[in-house]
């Protein structure tokens, strides 16, 4: 079993439902990191939920790219 790393720009991630409740890995474009779980995404903002349970918005003007990882049978 493998993985595969998806890589998802911003222009990808504006109202993008398929990110809703994947764990993901959030660069912002100040080059910081947040790591969590999409809670909300429409076409100016997305959320995230921290292993705190607090919650992160960022607008999508804010973010670099997004990574999430797909587990493979291969």
């Amino acid at each position: 079993m493998g993985k595969r790393q998806v890589i998802y720009t911003g222009s990808q991630i504006s109202g993008n439902r398929d990110l809703l409740d994947q764990e993901i890995n959030l660069v912002t474009t100040e080059q910081r990191v947040w790591h969590g779980y999409v809670t909300a995404v429409d076409q100016n903002s997305i959320e995230i939920r921290d292993a705190r349970f607090a919650k992160h918005s960022f607008e999508i003007s804010n973010v670099d790219k997004i990574y999430s990882e797909v587990v493979t049978d291969y």
